[in-house]
């Protein structure tokens, strides 16, 4: 490369340099300058551990533990993460109006800052302190000063209502920072019996008053809204004997994963099924609170509303054959390339039909669980219409011998009263309805009259 155009390039980085360098140390000073003279204090709020709000109501104190903020005073509790925000926030962009230098507070009697009616700490990498005296003549307009600064301001009076809140403004409103991913089993107590969910080898399960599977989704829809119950109120609730559970009464107890005390939830009904509150007892948030009508889902919940409402699921990558019988014929379909082929009539159902099968018998849901009905009364004695999937060993392993495993199925009674089909998993044995389509699907694939012979 030419010297002087090698000259001239090293001449062009320095000055590009410096320049980086004059605007760092010229330009972020000014609008350093900038967002002092705009607002009273400037800090970091996430470098903010400690706040200590003084009142003429008494003092309110937080701290943050481990990432999460605590109320310490008056009373100890889960602090609202959103309430501390807004302090933060209000404090750290709180508008300057006007500015009076070197003006004593002491002599400026109307200011009221000699005591200070409000007096905000901040303590965390950088500490500062915020006093708040009367308002000003304008409207929404306070006068304040900042420790370390000399004079008056006139500031937006935003933080006055912020700080000057109920106590229990400042506690977090969530009865638990739990979801239903979080909770290892739970009991509902009521006058009229109890239910008990747990897991078991990662699914839900319900112990009682049955034992069956739990639909994952209908737990949790019943747990999340009730973890997360919005406290309208604290100390209201009247403490009942805990010998006793009246009728109008409902408990839950829940215990955490992982360990950790249990939590219980006592919550009183109210004469109206649309109360909007309830007063309910959970000593973990002090004892006595009021919280949000949801907590009737309490009262409404049932054994049959958190069921495992499906005859099983199949994947169709793992099905190597399928068994139907319908109407007093029977076939086995096995796969030949993309098609299965029956094994006693040599008709061909395309993939496409099998897909759709298998997704019947995925999507069909449980009507009802009838306890009640005999296997004579349901035609499930002697099954009209069956259905099996199979997954094939061609070989022991060291869990299964050779041959077919079933996967999931169904056996098929007489049609119910109310339009559905009385049936039975092939891995239970308790005696529901489901909805007729999957019995007329089993039905079609068996007669299948769009399928063509094989040739073998």
């Amino acid at each position: 490369m030419n010297p002087r155009a090698t000259l001239f390039l090293l001449l062009i980085t320095l000055l590009a340099v410096g320049g980086l360098f004059y605007l760092r140390n010229a330009v972020a000073p000014t609008r350093e300058a900038a967002e002092n003279k705009r607002y009273a204090v400037v800090f970091d709020a996430e470098s903010v551990n400690e706040i200590d709000i003084t009142r003429t109501e008494g003092k309110i104190s937080l701290r943050k533990e481990a990432g999460q903020w605590r109320l310490v005073a008056p009373v100890e509790d889960r602090a609202s993460p959103e309430a501390v925000d807004r302090l933060l926030m209000a404090a750290r962009f709180m508008e300057v109006r006007d500015r009076q230098p070197g003006r004593d507070p002491e002599k400026i009697q109307e200011a009221t800052l000699v005591p200070p009616r409000l007096r905000i700490e901040l303590r965390g990498e950088e500490n500062e302190t915020i006093e708040i005296g009367a308002g000003t003549a304008l409207p929404q307009e306070v006068f304040a000063r900042v420790d370390g600064q000399h004079g008056v301001l006139r500031v937006a009076d935003t933080i006055v209502e912020l700080a000057n809140a109920a106590p229990e403004t400042f506690r977090d409103p969530r009865l638990t920072e739990f979801t239903s991913d979080d909770i290892e089993k739970f009991t509902v107590r009521r006058a009229d019996g109890e239910m008990t969910v747990r897991r078991e080898r990662g699914r839900w399960v319900i112990d009682k008053p049955v034992r069956a599977p739990a639909d994952t989704q209908a737990v949790r829809e019943f747990l999340d809204p009730l973890l997360g119950l919005r406290i309208v109120s604290f100390g209201a609730a009247t403490e009942a004997s805990a010998a006793t559970l009246p009728a109008q009464e409902a408990a839950i107890s829940l215990t955490p994963r992982g360990g950790g005390d249990d939590l219980a939830l006592r919550v009183m009904g109210a004469e109206a099924p649309s109360a909007e509150k309830l007063a309910a007892i959970f000593k973990p948030r002090g004892g006595d609170i009021v919280v949000d009508g949801m907590a009737s889902s309490l009262f409404n919940l049932s054994p049959e509303q958190l069921r495992e409402r499906s005859l099983g699921y199949v994947d169709a990558d793992t099905v190597d054959r399928i068994r139907l019988e319908s109407d007093g014929k029977t076939v086995t379909l096995q796969r030949e390339g993309d098609d299965w082929v029956g094994d006693t009539d040599g008709t061909k159902r395309s993939a496409a039909e099998i897909e759709k099968l298998i997704a019947d018998f995925n999507e069909a849901k449980v009507i009802g669980f009838r306890t009640t009905e005999t296997a004579e009364m349901t035609g499930l004695s002697a099954p009209r219409q069956k259905i099996l999937f199979y997954a094939w060993l061609t070989e022991n392993t060291a869990e299964d011998a050779a041959g077919g495993h079933v996967i999931a199925g169904a056996n098929f009674g007489y049609a119910a009263a109310d339009g559905n089909v009385y049936a039975r998993s092939a891995t239970g044995d308790e005696t529901v309805t489901i909805p007729a389509a999957l019995s007329d699907a089993v039905r079609g694939a068996v007669f299948s009259p769009s399928g063509v012979s094989s040739p073998r």
